[in-house]
């Protein structure tokens, strides 16, 4: 027979199991969402490019070096969006990095604590 400490000692490492196995599953959902987010974007910018393509041969961009300005109909409109979604991606980027790093540490922390019991 176990004792009752042995009892909540596996009534609390099964609570565990179930809220990672939780834990996992929300993520999961969460990158498969992600992705399918980025898949569009991709997709989407695919398919406005032929039309991005029409319209410099119509303006007269002669240097390929402006093709910032493909996304505006001024030079300076297409730097300044450029420079907006640089720096978008660098924010994205960042907190992707951090979060991962977030959830190394919790992953090691709940490691350290699964040992103690």
């Amino acid at each position: 027979m176990r004792t009752n400490e042995a009892r909540a000692r596996l009534i609390h490492r099964r609570t565990a199991e179930i809220k990672q196995a939780r834990r996992i599953k929300r993520q999961r959902r969460l990158d498969a969402a992600c992705v399918a987010v980025c898949l569009l974007l991709v997709i989407g910018i695919g398919a406005l490019m032929p039309g991005l393509m029409r319209n410099t041969v119509d303006s007269g961009i002669v240097h390929p070096s402006g093709t910032a300005s493909l996304l505006g109909s001024h030079a300076a409109l297409g730097y300044i969006i450029m420079g907006l979604l640089a720096f978008l991606l660098g924010v994205c980027v960042t907190v992707l990095l951090y979060r991962l790093r977030r959830r190394e540490e919790r992953q090691k922390r709940e490691d350290a604590e699964d040992g103690e019991l």
